[in-house]
């Protein structure tokens, strides 16, 4: 009987000690970063996404939207995010969410769902950095916010904005999407994006800088939110080269600044968020700092004054 009990405290002890070694382990393993690729669909984010893959973000091993027609590169978004996305989206249908829906009890199964995917994806996988996209990630970054805090990860959001009149004529184009919704939804999810990431490492390109200079484009977001940065650069600027393909910008209306500016389709509200994301792009010290939140601020609480919450889906078009 004594032996069994001293068998059994020998036992406890190595577990223990098993215990405290896994978790120090952990403690001494460096922390993984999160990428949060941030902006509207039909903004690139498609292309920004396979970019920051070829520098070495990890999109993991999971099953992938497939090409389509509108997008026949692919959009490199994981079916898994999507899909838990969309069932927090059917109890919460309204955007901006209302404060504090993170906790809500009726969303707890899905964000459960999305931290253990993460988790088994990305940490326990030993991936350093890591990242995805969704353009829905813009409406649920407390949900992010708080999942990747409690995992421990470390979030980068890069944004990236473009003309609101180009990614309306977009969705337009692909999906016959009413084109005052689709500027509503271009407003909120920039907002969101520039509003809820304050304080955050976090950067801000536009379209064009993509475009026409990603090589340049990529190494500022590494160096701003502290991303490695290739070792072949010459290799990375041969992949970027063969997958951007100019000619599937079709939406592009090349208009000017200035232009955008004179605009009368364009309501003032519109002009400022636009101008004022452009801003960020140009100067990363303003962009990050207090006088430019106050401004996003103000025009996000000017949206919800004018417009209100914006319904998820989009009106459905009559087709008589």
């Amino acid at each position: 009987m004594l032996e069994k009990k001293r068998t059994g405290l020998v036992m406890g002890v190595i577990g223990s000690l098993f215990l405290c070694l896994a978790a120090t382990r952990r403690k001494n393993r460096p922390k993984s970063k999160a990428v949060l690729v941030l902006g509207n669909g039909r903004s690139g984010t498609s292309v920004l996404t396979r970019a920051l893959n070829f520098m070495g973000v990890d999109l993991g091993n999971d099953k992938f939207l497939k090409p389509r027609k509108e997008n026949p590169k692919g959009f490199f978004e994981n079916e898994t995010i999507i899909n838990l996305h969309k069932k927090i989206g059917s109890k919460i249908r309204y955007r901006p969410a209302s404060r504090g829906y993170e906790h809500s009890r009726k969303i707890q199964p899905y964000k459960e769902e999305l931290r253990n995917y993460v988790q088994k994806q990305f940490i326990d996988t030993g991936k350093p950095v890591w990242g995805w996209k969704d353009p829905r990630t813009n409406d649920y970054l407390a949900l992010w916010q708080d999942i990747l805090h409690k995992l421990h990860v470390e979030p980068h959001y890069i944004i990236i904005i473009r003309n609101p009149i180009d990614v309306v004529a977009s969705n337009k184009r692909a999906w016959n999407r009413d084109e005052t919704w689709a500027l509503r939804q271009w407003q909120v999810r920039t907002l969101l994006s520039l509003r809820d990431t304050y304080g955050g490492k976090r950067v801000i390109v536009s379209y064009e800088q993509l475009f026409h200079h990603p090589l340049e484009c990529l190494r500022r977001i590494a160096q701003t939110v502290q991303l490695p940065w290739v070792k072949d650069e010459a290799k990375l600027q041969k992949q970027l080269d063969s997958f951007i393909d100019p000619h599937l910008q079709r939406s592009d209306s090349h208009s000017s600044l200035e232009n955008f500016k004179r605009r009368e389709d364009v309501s003032q509200d519109v002009k400022d968020l636009y101008l004022l994301a452009l801003e960020g792009t140009r100067n990363q010290d303003y962009f990050q700092s207090r006088a430019f939140h106050r401004r996003v601020e103000k025009l996000y609480q000017d949206y919800l004054k004018h417009y209100g919450p914006l319904y998820r889906d989009p009106p459905k078009k009559d087709n008589a």
